[in-house]
Order: structure tokens, then sequence, then C-alpha cells
């Protein structure tokens, strides 16, 4: 008999829907058949999820499900954040490393021996915009503005203390949801082990995050956690281009342990979580961790 599996997600950035529409939106997002692969069903082969929300903390109410992908609509979403004092310095310093990260974007060139890429239509004033949205969120969670970092640090051992003891358990997250993660497996003592680590779309890469986590790059693979760490990028996704490797910048006693995959997404929003779980090569690590090859 199979070893019970479970994994938790725990999203990232801006405002989301519902969190049983967000639950429902990525795991069909994750088995759904695509070129190359044929989904990956978690309930179908024994493995059961759960979801890290916390976008209630910076939003009066979720938005609508048919519009969460929608590119269109990203000007309003983040018009629409609850806006925090930030420290100007820090603030500064992370929106120059994503600006200049991206700066390749602005008139959405590919890169001409990147092969199996589009051209990016996406407006820059909305990447920018975007970027401007992911510094006060990231600038809240890592300064703990209103005690935000410790509140979402409860939800996230909440839900580890409901998985039963000998599960094997990973952890996927996405955004803002890679750092959070990182952070609770790094520096919360009473975290539980883990036994698979997933992050997609990464900031983790950025110095002026790292500056502010329980890291260094000899020894900055997490405590807590006893298997594989799979880092996902797409190279054209505006939040983890500046830096989408994390290999060597995450090390386990001095020596590379992060295993980076290049994931190829598609169209205007390179961003998105479900075009990253629509990814075969995300599939193929995500059922190597969860112990599900043949799935």
């Amino acid at each position: 008999m199979s070893q019970q599996v479970h994994v938790t997600f725990i999203h990232g950035l801006a405002n989301k829907p519902a969190p049983k529409e967000l639950e429902r939106i990525w795991l069909n997002a994750l088995s759904a058949p695509v070129v190359g692969d044929p989904g990956f069903d978690l309930g179908a082969v024994g493995v059961t999820a759960s979801f890290v929300y916390w976008a209630d903390l910076f939003y009066d109410k979720p938005i609508a499900a048919s519009d969460y992908e929608a590119a269109a609509n990203r000007a309003e979403e983040l018009d629409a954040a609850v806006k925090q004092d930030v420290k100007p310095g820090w603030e500064a310093s992370l929106m120059l490393k994503l600006a200049d990260g991206n700066q390749a974007l602005k008139d959405a060139p590919v890169d001409e021996s990147t092969d199996g890429y589009e051209r990016i239509p996406i407006p820059w004033f909305i990447k920018e915009r975007m970027m401007e949205h992911f510094v006060r969120e990231a600038h809240d969670y890592l300064f703990n503005t209103n005690g935000i970092r410790d509140i979402i640090r409860r939800r996230v051992l909440d839900d580890f203390a409901k998985v039963a003891p000998g599960t094997r358990h990973v952890l996927v997250g996405h955004s803002q949801g890679t750092f959070i993660g990182y952070d609770v497996l790094t520096d919360v003592m009473d975290c539980k082990e883990i036994e698979g680590f997933m992050t997609l779309g990464s900031p983790l890469g950025l110095d002026e995050v790292q500056d502010k986590l329980n890291w260094s790059c000899k020894n900055g693979f997490p405590s807590k956690l006893k298997g594989d760490w799979v880092n996902v990028y797409d190279p054209f996704d505006v939040i983890s281009r500046p830096d989408p490797a994390l290999a060597n910048d995450f090390k386990k006693n001095g020596t590379e342990a992060v295993i980076d995959v290049k994931e190829e997404n598609w169209g205007t929003w390179r961003h998105s979580a479900t075009k990253y779980f629509k990814g075969p090569k995300l599939r193929a690590q995500l059922r190597r961790l969860c112990k599900r090859e043949g799935a």
C-alpha cells in the first residue's frame, strides 16, 4: 500500500478568489490534460491537499473566480490593494531590482537564444504596478507590519498540525508563498519536518528578500526539510526573473542542493500559478515528490 501523502499549498501576491474557489482552480489546473501530460489528479491517486490562505489580510473581499486569470483586470486589482506604510529605502531597492531584472520586457522582446517563446504583449505599466504591489505585500510580511508575519506563520503551522503522523508531507508555494514557506521551514522552531518543498515563480533569489530571512548562502537549505527542494521558474516571470534559479543561493553545507527547473509558460502573464500547474516538468517533479511517479 502506498504511503499516505499530503500537499499543502500557499498562494502568492495579489487578491484571490475565496479559499474553496482557489483550491478548485489550482487542483483543476494541475489535473487538466495538456500536450505530453494527462494531468496529475491528486485525489485520484490518494494524495490529500490543503491550502494556506492569507489574501483576506490585505483585501476586504475576494475576487470572482472568473477574474482570477484575466490580465485585463490586473490594473484594477492592484488599485484595490490595501495600502500600508513601507520603509522607503527597502522598497526603493527592491523595486529597482525588479525593474532592472525586467528591463528586457519593457518592449516585449524575447532572448534570441531562447526557443519557444512568443512576444509578451502585456503592457509595461501593468508589470510595473504588479511589482509595486508585490513590494508592498512582501514588505508587510518581511517587516511584520501589524503582526502580518506572525498571523500567516500561525496559519501555516495550524495547517501542518492537521497532517497525520507518518504522512509524507510536501509544501508547494507560489510567488510570495515561496518565501512564506521558506521562512516557516527555517525560522520557526516548532515547525514539523516535511519531506518535499516546491517553489514556483519565486522571489527568493532577491537580496532584499534574503536579507529579511534567517538565511545564509552556504547553509540556506531549510532545516525542517528532509527531502528535495524543487524550484520551478519561467524566464519571463516578472517576479522571479531578476534571479530565478536558486541552487547557488540556498546551499546545504556549501553544496548546491536545490533542483532548478525551467518551465515554459505561455501568453501574457507568465507569473500565473495555473500556468505553472499545467507544466509537464512541474508535474513530473511533483509526482516524484509525492512518490506517485506512475500517476
